[in-house]
């Protein structure tokens, strides 16, 4: 198996405080810390959602992947 750095994930933004996002992935609702989000875009096409690019430990943790 090929191993990745980062990955890509959509979903919404929730809350936000000075250190994290709250992030909806369509399932579950989750924590992410600001410190490991490496980029983070709005859809152009749905509003309200976004997709954001995590390390791939991160994503593993959070049960993204």
């Amino acid at each position: 198996m090929e191993s990745r750095e980062s990955i890509e994930v959509s979903g919404e933004i929730f809350a936000e405080t000075d250190e994290a996002i709250l992030f909806f992935d369509g399932v579950e609702e989750m924590w992410i810390p600001k410190s490991q989000i490496l980029d983070m875009e709005e859809s152009d096409h749905f509003p309200g959602v976004v997709t954001i690019v995590i390390p791939e430990w991160l994503a593993t943790e959070k049960g993204l992947i």
